[in-house]
C-alpha cells in the first residue's frame, strides 16, 4: 500500500469522526479551555497493526546464494536457487503498553509488541518470522500552551527476532545442451536465524490538541541498538541415487540502526476511553561484525567469513494501526 493512499485513508476516517462528532458533542466546539491535566492517570492500550514486512534474512539468502556462486562458481542448479527469492510478506502485530503520567508531563511505560509474519504459497523457504520487542522507558512532554506540548522519550529496548525455515522441496533441471537426461533433486532442509537487540533508544514528539475530544500525536525514534546474530543450518539431499548432508554455522556480532516515524489520530470519546488511528514506518539496517561462516577449508571459512562480515541487510515494517486506551485518574 503506498504511502498516498495510507493517508489518504487517514484523512477520510478523520473527517468522518470529525463531522460524527461535532454532531453529538457541539456544545464541546463552544469550550475552548483545554481540561486541565489529572495529577495522577494510568493508561492501559492495546494496538493492532497490519502492513508490509521485509525481514533481514531475505537479504541475507540473497547474498548467501552470490558468495556461494563467486567462490565456487555457478551452475545451472546454482542459479535456479538464486531466482527463488524469499518475498515480502504481509505483517500483523499486537502491542500492549501501561503507561503513568504526572500531570501530564511526567510519564513512565512500559511497551511490549509481538510481530509475526503472514506466510504465503509461493515461499520457497516456506519462512516463519517472530519478533518480540520489549520497552521501559521515561519521557517529559512540556506544554507550550495548552492546546501544544513538545516532549522527549527514552527507552531500554531489547528486540529479539527469529526466522525458521526449511521443509522438504523436489527440484528438476532439464537437460544440458547434448544430454538426453535431466536431474531430480529432492532436499530436506532446516534452518533458525536468530538477531538479539539491545539499547537505549531517543525519541521526540509533539501533541496536539485544537479540541478537548480529538488530539493529533507526532513521534519519531533513533535507534542504534548493538547485538548478535546467529544462523544454523542442516540440508540433506539425494541426487541421481546418492545422498548428501550439510551442516551449517554463521555468526557473529551485528547493530540494528534507524528510525521509527508514527503519527496517531486521537478521539476521546469520554475522560478514560479513546480510540486512536494511526500510521507507522520503521525503517532498520542490519550490519555484522566480526563475522564468522564455516566453509569446508580454512580458505573457505575465510572467504565467507569476510564477505558474510561485508553485507548489510534490512528490516522494514509500515503499518496501520488501531488502538483502544482506557485510563483512570486518581489522587488529587
Amino acid at each position: 500500500m503506498s504511502h498516498n493512499k495510507i493517508i489518504l485513508i487517514l484523512g477520510v476516517v478523520f473527517l468522518s469522526f470529525g463531522s460524527l462528532l461535532a454532531k453529538d458533542y457541539d456544545s464541546t466546539h463552544e469550550l475552548p479551555e483545554v481540561r486541565q491535566p489529572d495529577k495522577h492517570r494510568v493508561y492501559l492500550r492495546s494496538t493492532g497493526s497490519a502492513g508490509g514486512l521485509y525481514i533481514p534474512e531475505k537479504d541475507y539468502l540473497r547474498n548467501s546464494d552470490v558468495s556461494f556462486m563467486l567462490f565456487n562458481g555457478a551452475t545451472m542448479y546454482d542459479l535456479l536457487m538464486y531466482t527463488q527469492q524469499m518475498p515480502k510478506y504481509d505483517g500483523s502485530a499486537n502491542t500492549r503498553e501501561l503507561e503513568y503520567r504526572y500531570q501530564d508531563k511526567f510519564r513512565i511505560f512500559y511497551e511490549s509488541r509481538v510481530l509475526v509474519n503472514d506466510k504465503k504459497q509461493d515461499d520457497p523457504y516456506l519462512a516463519q518470522f517472530t519478533e518480540n520487542k520489549k520497552s521501559f522507558g521515561l519521557a517529559y512532554f512540556h506544554p507550550l500552551n495548552p492546546h501544544f506540548s513538545i516532549g522527549a522519550s527514552l527507552r531500554r529496548t531489547s528486540i529479539n527476532q527469529m526466522t525458521n525455515s526449511g521443509g522438504i522441496s523436489y527440484e528438476y533441471i532439464p537437460p544440458f545442451a547434448g544430454s538426453i537426461m535431466g536431474i531430480s533433486y529432492l532436499q530436506f532442509h532446516d534452518r533458525e536465524a536468530k538477531l538479539n537487540f539491545t539499547g537505549i533508544v531517543p525519541g521526540i514528539h509533539l501533541e496536539i490538541k485544537p479540541l478537548r475530544w480529538f488530539e493529533i500525536h507526532l513521534g519519531q525514534q533513533f535507534y542504534n541498538l548493538k547485538g548478535n546474530d546467529s544462523k544454523v543450518g542442516f540440508a540433506a539431499a539425494t541426487v541421481a541415487g546418492l545422498g548428501v548432508a550439510t551442516f551449517g554455522y554463521s555468526g557473529g556480532d551485528a547493530t540494528y540502526t534507524g528510525t521509527r516515524q508514527s503519527i496517531d489520530f486521537v478521539f476521546r470519546f469520554s475522560s478514560w476511553f479513546a480510540a486512536k488511528w494511526g500510521y507507522s514506518k520503521e525503517s532498520m539496517r542490519v550490519k555484522y561484525q566480526n563475522y564468522l561462516t564455516l566453509g569446508n577449508s580454512p580458505t573457505a571459512t575465510l572467504l565467507y567469513s569476510a564477505w558474510d562480515g561485508s553485507q548489510t541487510t534490512k528490516f522494514d515494517f509500515t503499518a496501520l494501526n488501531f488502538t483502544l486506551e482506557f485510563s483512570k485518574s486518581f489522587g488529587e
